[in-house]
């Protein structure tokens, strides 16, 4: 399961959601045809781990500067309301198909990161900059900060999921 967004109010009286996407272009969550909600209040059903109920995404939009949705068997602002605060979730098999050598998020979190067959750490987050993602690693080293390195072809030099790595050329005097 993927998480791709949240919600974070209601709209209107018919039973429509505001929603927060992750996704790069955020009207794309609509894209999936099958959200799984996972409340912060109460248990719901399993699914991967996840405890979220499932809901068919009947409608979603552009709504002025954010993301409206309408859930099958959500009539009611008042059904709308319980799920303020539910985390979305989509099955990874729904994600589309991506090209050789493109990766998601995802799939990068927790890779150990090598130069020159030396760890520099593992990637613990991913930053979206204006003009390239960072790779946010811890430090191998113990007690120094973490690393950040650009995700670019001249600085990722492979990437082996099988193998959980990814080969970087990055300046390694940080582990001094």
């Amino acid at each position: 399961m993927i998480e791709l967004g949240k919600i974070v109010g209601v709209w209107g009286v018919k039973g429509w959601i505001k929603i927060h996407s992750y996704t790069r272009v955020r009207s794309d969550i609509g894209s999936y045809k099958n959200w799984y909600l996972q409340s912060p209040k109460d248990k719901k059903r399993s699914f991967d781990g996840i405890d979220a109920d499932l809901y068919e995404v009947v409608s979603c939009r552009q709504q002025g500067p954010g993301i409206v949705a309408q859930l099958g068997n959500i009539d009611s602002r008042d059904k709308a309301e319980a799920l303020i605060g539910s985390k979305i979730f989509v099955a990874e098999e729904d994600l589309p198909a991506l090209s050789n050598g493109e990766f998601y998020w995802h799939q990068l979190i927790g890779l150990r990161v090598d130069y020159q067959g030396q760890t520099i750490g593992s990637i613990k987050a991913i930053m979206e900059t204006g003009a390239n993602d960072v790779l946010v690693c811890d430090n191998a080293v113990q007690g120094k900060e973490d690393v950040l390195i650009p995700y670019t072809e001249s600085a990722v030099l492979a990437v082996d999921l099988d193998k959980n790595v990814m080969t970087v050329d990055w300046d390694p005097t940080y582990l001094e």
